[in-house]
């Protein structure tokens, strides 16, 4: 494939279970974009792929409002032989899955930058009333500057829902929130229950729901609590369980308030120990156990030594394997047995734990086999809790943008405009003779009602003075408040606004008549910790409402901080960048 709409194919960025992520580049002013296709033909009924392809356009649309740094933009969509294609950013950088897979993971103050980062892009996400549903280290992308960018909003939901309606699940939740599992009501606590996941692996080197069958999976994220991350990683303090609990509670009001208060906590939490590190993926199993701290740091060293061609000594299993891709019907989950981590049996019993857990197996596999066979006929359709109802919307941005009343055009951009006629010259009477004509009356042929090849489009900014481009091209240039005749078919533009974020949207010509755009100001938060805390917070030379921990939202650029400890204070000048989260930590010495 050499090309894809206008955009020219430069290489593959990789395959996923719906089709191909592709390397672009728009030929019209240079700008590379990565192209994501979602095969719609898999689907053999014809009713419920238009339905999808249209429920895969409205999402499209949705998620192409949310303007921030931490959130890929989404610039296209476009639908061709039965391949649905959507048109985003590309971040040059690879995703923190890959990161996590490396030898050596990345250090804790990048990690905990990557949270934050994440956690302000979610909640600017969800104020604008679009919940991710898919949050994962895969769908979390790592520019070559630092930046963490959130992939796959509004096109993760319409995958999920799709994958779950007719009562299976694809691949593995191991980062799915309780209420999802469920079918509850999804708010943007289930992406912040997903990021304490990611925070909990980070942390220790293990997910903190592991299984080896799908069903028991699903049963440990309903059901169960955690192990204490303290008891995988012993360079973590108390605090790290209680935050990371609260952001894993099966109840989601329990939960915090936003996903930045969350990061903000488990910040605090980790760094009220000194030395703390986070663990490379399978570390846990050959650490200490807590109270023993003798060979820890030796432990930790092996852990990050690569593997050898030379043979090895045999070593445990590992706690569990991943599970399976694999489709099941959702319905009511059977208790499982408790399976007893490796960690935690004693030494000197792994033989005996082992012959056990075969002896166990086996009777498992029978039992099943028995059941099988009594009930497998008429227990076929009944299962798990109820998927995700597919009729339940994201609000979108509805109270955001709205169709404009015809205000009287500032400016006019016309696309085509028809030739003036030339007078016809009159011809004198008597240089042409009249002649009869003899040739019989024909009936009018009637003439179809010929359809609009065009439209009018009105677009209105806050605040006005916008400057907007249609379709890239220099040409379709005006400033908000405008009026533009634009061919039939969808369109992109482009609004840029000094002092606000660069906002686009798609429109689709003659529906889309008119529309209101709120430009969102570009401004940054700053998150401030102290120790002792309730300090108070003075900035250019304001007193916040808020006493330490505090977060703040501030515009861009230099801003000065005072913190206040009684007749002591310590004063610093912070840097504030559009859509990031500053975080300055404050130690008062006793």
């Amino acid at each position: 494939m050499q090309q894809i709409g206008r955009y020219q194919i430069i290489g593959e960025l990789g395959r996923g279970a719906m089709g191909i992520v592709y390397k672009a580049q728009d030929p019209a002013i240079g700008r590379t974009i990565a192209i994501k296709s979602i095969r719609l033909q898999d689907l053999t009924d014809e009713t419920e792929r238009e339905r999808l392809r249209e429920r895969l356009f409205r999402e499209a649309q949705s998620a192409g409002i949310l303007s921030h740094p931490g959130i890929v933009t989404i610039y296209d969509i476009l639908e061709e032989n039965g391949l649905a294609y959507i048109f985003m950013e590309f971040v040059n950088g690879p995703p923190l899955e890959k990161m996590l897979l490396t030898d050596q993971t990345p250090d804790k103050e990048t990690l905990l930058s990557i949270f934050r980062q994440t956690a302000a892009a979610l909640d600017y996400a969800h104020k604008k009333g679009i919940v991710h549903r898919d949050i994962k280290p895969a769908n979390i992308m790592i520019h070559e500057d630092g930046t963490a960018k959130v992939t796959d909003f509004g096109v993760a939901k319409i995958v999920s829902q799709q994958m779950t309606q007719a009562g299976t699940m694809m691949g593995t939740p191991s980062y799915m929130s309780p209420e999802q599992v469920q079918g509850g009501t999804i708010t943007g606590r289930a992406d912040q229950f997903s990021l304490a996941v990611i925070a909990y692996e980070v942390l220790t080197g293990e997910k903190p729901f592991v299984a080896e069958y799908l069903p028991t999976l699903l049963y440990k994220i309903v059901r169960e609590d955690p192990i204490s991350p303290q008891r995988l990683n012993t360079t973590l303090g108390p605090q790290v369980d209680l935050v990371l609990r609260k952001a894993l509670s099966k109840n989601p009001a329990e939960r915090y308030e936003s996903c930045v208060e969350f990061v903000n906590a488990l910040a605090a939490a980790c760094n009220s120990t000194k030395g703390w590190m986070p663990l490379p993926r399978g570390a846990s199993l050959n650490l200490p156990t807590v109270g023993s701290q003798e060979g820890l740091v030796a432990t930790l060293e092996q852990s990050m030594i690569k593997p050898t061609d030379e043979p090895q000594p045999a070593k445990a299993a590992p706690l569990a394997a991943e599970p399976p891709v694999i489709a099941l019907g959702m319905r009511n989950i059977p208790p499982p047995p408790r399976r007893v981590r490796p960690s935690e049996a004693e030494p000197s019993h792994v033989f005996r734990n082992v012959m056990l857990a075969a002896a166990g197996v086996a009777l498992a596999c029978v039992a099943v086999f028995a059941v099988v066979q009594k009930y497998g006929g008429s227990r076929q359709g009944a299962a798990l809790p109820q998927p995700p109802s597919t009729s339940a919307e994201t609000p979108a941005a509805a109270a955001v943008e709205k169709p404009a009343p015809p205000p009287p055009p500032v400016e006019e951009t016309e696309l085509k405009k028809e030739p003036a006629k030339e007078p016809e010259k009159e011809t004198p009477a008597e240089s042409k003779p009249v002649q009869a004509d003899t040739t019989p009356p024909r009936a009018p042929a009637t003439q179809p009602t010929p359809t609009p090849a065009e439209a009018r489009f009105l677009l209105t900014t806050s605040p006005a003075g916008a400057d907007v481009v249609f379709d890239a091209n220099p040409a379709l240039k005006c400033t908000s408040p405008c009026s533009t005749v634009l061919p039939v078919g969808r369109h992109t533009f482009m609004i840029r606004h000094a002092g606000y974020r660069d906002a686009q949207r798609i429109i689709e010509i003659p529906r889309d008549t008119g529309l209101i755009v709120d430009l969102v100001r570009m401004t940054g938060m700053l998150s401030l910790i102290s120790s002792p805390p309730g300090l108070t917070v003075f900035i250019d030379g304001q007193e916040q409402s808020q006493k330490t921990p505090a977060s703040i939202t501030l515009p861009v650029g230099e801003h000065r901080v005072q913190v206040v400890k009684g007749n002591d204070k310590q004063e610093f000048v912070v840097e504030i960048r559009d859509g990031l989260l500053s975080s300055k930590f404050i130690e008062w010495s006793q």
